[in-house]
Formats: structure tokens, sequence, C-alpha cells
């Protein structure tokens, strides 16, 4: 058993992510986005959400947090505009995970949104 078996982030009136563990050696993300959110990026994007490249970057955290220095180790995980949950395989057991929740720019670069806590 996991010391921390799901772990969440919210902003205050902002998007929320939670990640947790599920059988089989994987992890399920969940989040929701506020309509003050969704609106704030149908202007920032000029899409609607449900159009926009949402991307799940999962972060090892094992050995040390997001520093977002060029030498992170993560994995994106492209998600449907219209899920709120999505379930992220190929991890490995006894490793300490984050998820980002943010939208791929059409250069490639990647926009956050939110941040989870630790699992």
């Amino acid at each position: 058993m996991r010391a921390n078996p799901s772990a969440s982030s919210r902003d205050v009136d902002g998007p929320s992510i939670r990640i947790k563990w599920s059988e089989g050696g994987t992890l399920v993300a969940t989040w929701q986005l506020s309509e003050e959110v969704k609106s704030e990026l149908k202007r920032r994007f000029a899409l609607p959400p449900h159009e926009l490249p949402f991307v799940l970057r999962l972060y090892d955290v094992t050995d040390r947090d997001v520093r977002n220095d060029g030498l992170d180790k993560y994995v994106d995980f492209e998600v449907n505009g219209q899920a709120l949950e999505w379930r992220l395989y190929g991890i490995e057991p006894g490793r300490n995970y984050r998820v980002d929740l943010g939208v791929r720019l059409l250069d490639g670069r990647f926009w956050p949104l939110i941040r989870s806590e630790a699992v």
C-alpha cells in the first residue's frame, strides 16, 4: 500500500487535477476546468477548449522534483479535449510521479495549466 494513494492540486477558481494509482500498474488522472478557465482558453487560443490539443505530461519525480531545466524526465500523452479522465500506462513500480495538464502549441511548446501533487 502506498503512503499517498492519490494526490490533487487546485488553483483558486482555476483548474484542478488529481492522479491516483490504479490496478495493473497504471495511474488515472482526473481533472476539472471551470467555465472561467474555459473562457480564458478560448480567448487566448481563439478555439473552443474541446478543440485544443490537450496533453498530460507525466514526470518521474523519484530522484528530483520538476525544475524545468531541460533535465526533467517526462512522457507526454495526448488526450481528448472533452475528456475529464485519462489512464496512463507504462508506469514503473516504486517510482514517484506528477502530472501536468496543458496545451501543445503549434510550434510544439507545452503550455501548462495545472500540476498535480506527487504520488
